[in-house]
Formats: structure tokens, sequence, C-alpha cells
């Protein structure tokens, strides 16, 4: 039940603020963001999952005054599309961490917004896409860029290919990938095969839930 007025007096008042949690708070709106962004300058990690209203505006509010932002969850914010990507590349130098997950509007282009400005080439190591579906292989492509991520989800990311997967894990051997790939219709042939048909590791001998990881 909170509301813009709530954690409008919330950034108002406690200007050190560092974390805010207000996942699942789908009352609020772009206000809030704006407050964050006129107030919470020493804010470093903000997770707003299921805040459905939060919109392009908000955090282009939120970007130009959080500068200090290390970590945002941006899970289910599906009203954003890839302007807010442009605004955390052109606002957030330090931001670490990065959850996109069921973001539907975000595209390719939204990904090479981010992954051409420099913070992000030396600073993200964790970027999750799970369930996007416009992203494509071009997306895996403009990643290779950013010298220090260390894992990336793509769980159900529909346009991207094995072969995608496998370039960036050889540009990268250290980065942790966490994706799915739904199986094929069964034939006579693959049916024997010992092959995990859900993952891209091609040696596990039947479908665990960590054979979808590659380290």
């Amino acid at each position: 039940s909170l509301t813009d007025d709530g954690l409008t007096i919330l950034a108002e008042r406690c200007i050190s603020l560092e974390t805010l949690i207000i996942a699942n708070c789908r009352n609020l709106t772009d206000e809030t963001l704006k407050a964050l962004g006129t107030y919470s300058h020493q804010l470093k990690k903000l997770d707003s999952t299921l805040c459905s209203q939060f919109t392009d505006v908000g955090f282009l509010a939120m970007a130009q005054g959080c500068h200090l932002l290390q970590r945002l969850d941006l899970e289910d914010c599906t009203a954003i599309t890839d302007e807010t990507l442009k605004h955390l590349a052109d606002n957030c130098p330090q931001l670490q961490i990065l959850t996109l997950s069921r973001c539907e509007q975000i595209t390719d282009e939204g990904i090479r917004y981010l992954s051409s400005s420099v913070s992000a080439q030396e600073n993200l190591r964790v970027l999750e896409l799970d369930n996007c579906p416009t992203i494509t292989d071009v997306s895996i492509d403009r990643l290779l860029a950013c010298q220090n991520l260390r894992r990336l989800d793509i769980f159900d990311c529909q346009q991207i290919s094995k072969n995608a997967v496998k370039k960036i894990q050889t540009h990268f051997p250290d980065l942790n990938i966490h994706a799915y790939f739904a199986p094929r219709t069964p034939t006579q042939a693959n049916r024997r095969t010992r092959s995990c048909p859900f993952c891209c590791c091609t040696l596990c001998p039947a479908c665990a839930p960590s054979c979808c990881t590659i380290a």
C-alpha cells in the first residue's frame, strides 16, 4: 500500500540512503523515481522488481541524480524501453549489476546503448536478460565489449542461438552463462542422444538444473 507520497518523504528526509528495496510496490509511479533523483544522491542499490508503473521518464530523472548507482533490478518493469538503458549508460558510470528480466520492450538497440558506454565496458559485471523476446545474437556480439562481464543470464531468449553463446564463452572463458534452449520435437535420431535437449551443454548424462550453467 506504499504510495509516492511516502517514498518522497523518505527520500527527502533520508538523504544518505544507499539501498532501497521496493519490489512489488505496484502503486508507485515515476514520482517516486523523480524524488530519488532529486534527493537520494548516495543511492547505490535499487530493487524495483514488479513496479510496473515506472517508465523511461522516471528512470531519466532518477539516473540524472543517482550517479553512484551500482546495482539496479528492473525485473518486470514492463513499461520501460531502450530509452531507460540510454539514460543509465549516460548517467550511471558505476553500474555493475543490471537485471532486465521480462522487460519485453528492451531490444538490441538498448543493449547497444549500454555496451557502447565506457562505464559498462569497464564496470558491468552481471547482466540478466531472461525472457526478453526481442534480444538476438546482435546483443551478444555487442556484449563482447564489456571486458569485466562475469555473469550473463539469457533464459528463454528465443532469438539467441547456441552459436552466439559459444562465441561469447570462447571470448570470455570465465564468463558464467545461464542459458536455456527449448527442446526440439523428438525424432528417432535424437531420442537416443545423451546430450541435454534443454541447454547448451553437450555432455550432460541427464537433464539436471546445474547443466544449464556454463562455467
